[in-house]
C-alpha cells in the first residue's frame, strides 16, 4: 500500500513539474489577437485579418517581430508610427476609388482579402505567418497569392532562403524542386532546372521546408498556388547549410 501511494504522489509531482513547465513556456511566448476589419459597399469588399503580438512589451524581440510582420504585411499601406487600423483604412481608401473607377467601366466592384493565421514549429522555437491574399480591381479575373514569413523566436531573425537558389548547392536545390515540379505540374513553361526561378515564398515545417510558387510564376494562372516541399534530409544532400535547424 504504501508503494502505491508513493506512486502517486510521484506522478502527482510529474504532472505539477509539467504544468509548471509548460505554463513557463507560455508565458515566454508571444501572444495573438487578430485585428479585423470588414468593409463592404457598392464600390468594394475589403476583409483583413491580421495577427497582432499583443505581449509585445514583455519582450523585445517580440517587438521587433511585430514590427516586421507589420512592414511585410501592410507594403505599400506603412505608415509612422506604426498602426494597423490606419493601414487598414487606407486599404479600404485606394479599394473604394479603385472600385468607383472600375464601377464605371465594366459595373464591377473591387474587392480586397487577407487572412493571416499564425503557428509555431520545431518544438515553438520558430513562429510562422500565413497570409492568404485575394484581389480584384478589374479584367477577366483576380488574383491570389500566398505569403510565409519565419522568425527564429531566440533572435527576431526573419529567415530569408533565397540563399538556397545561390552559391554551390543552388543547382541541385534546384533538380530537387524541378523534379517535384514535374509530379506535381506537368505542364509547367519552366523549361529546366536552370531556369526554375527562386521560391519568394518558403515555409519551415516540421521536417523541411514548404516553396512556394505564386500563380504565373513557374505555371499557368490555372495551375494556382504551387507548394513543393523539400525533408531537412534532401536539402542536407545539396551541401546547403540548413540554417533553421538547431544543432
Amino acid at each position: 500500500m504504501r508503494r502505491y501511494i508513493t506512486y502517486v504522489w510521484a506522478l502527482v509531482l510529474l504532472a505539477a513539474v509539467s504544468c509548471s513547465e509548460s505554463k513557463s513556456r507560455e508565458d515566454g511566448m508571444p501572444k495573438f489577437e487578430p485585428f479585423e476589419m470588414a468593409v463592404e459597399s457598392a464600390e468594394c469588399r475589403v476583409s483583413v485579418c491580421y495577427q497582432r503580438i499583443t505581449n509585445v512589451e514583455d519582450n523585445p524581440i517580440f517587438a521587433d517581430i511585430e514590427a516586421q510582420n507589420y512592414a511585410n504585411t501592410f507594403d505599400g499601406y506603412m505608415v509612422e508610427p506604426m498602426s494597423v487600423e490606419a493601414s487598414a483604412q487606407l486599404l479600404v481608401d485606394e479599394y473604394s476609388e479603385e472600385g468607383r473607377w472600375n464601377i464605371s467601366h465594366s459595373s464591377s466592384p473591387c474587392w480586397y482579402t487577407m487572412d493571416q493565421q499564425v503557428h509555431f514549429v520545431r518544438d515553438n522555437s520558430i513562429l510562422c505567418y500565413e497570409t492568404y491574399v485575394e484581389t480584384y480591381t478589374g479584367g477577366a479575373h483576380g488574383g491570389s497569392s500566398l505569403w510565409y514569413e519565419c522568425f527564429d523566436l531566440a533572435t527576431g531573425q526573419l529567415y530569408d532562403f533565397t540563399y538556397l537558389f545561390d552559391g554551390e548547392w543552388s543547382a541541385c536545390v534546384r533538380e530537387l524542386l524541378f523534379d517535384k515540379l514535374l509530379e506535381i505540374e506537368p505542364y509547367t513553361f519552366v523549361e529546366s532546372a536552370d531556369a526554375l526561378p527562386a521560391a519568394n515564398s518558403a515555409l519551415v515545417t516540421e521536417r523541411g521546408v514548404m516553396f512556394v510558387y505564386q500563380p504565373y510564376a513557374v505555371a499557368s494562372f490555372a495551375s494556382g498556388i504551387i507548394s513543393i516541399t523539400l525533408t531537412d534530409e534532401e536539402i542536407a544532400t545539396t551541401g546547403a547549410p540548413l540554417v533553421w535547424v538547431v544543432e
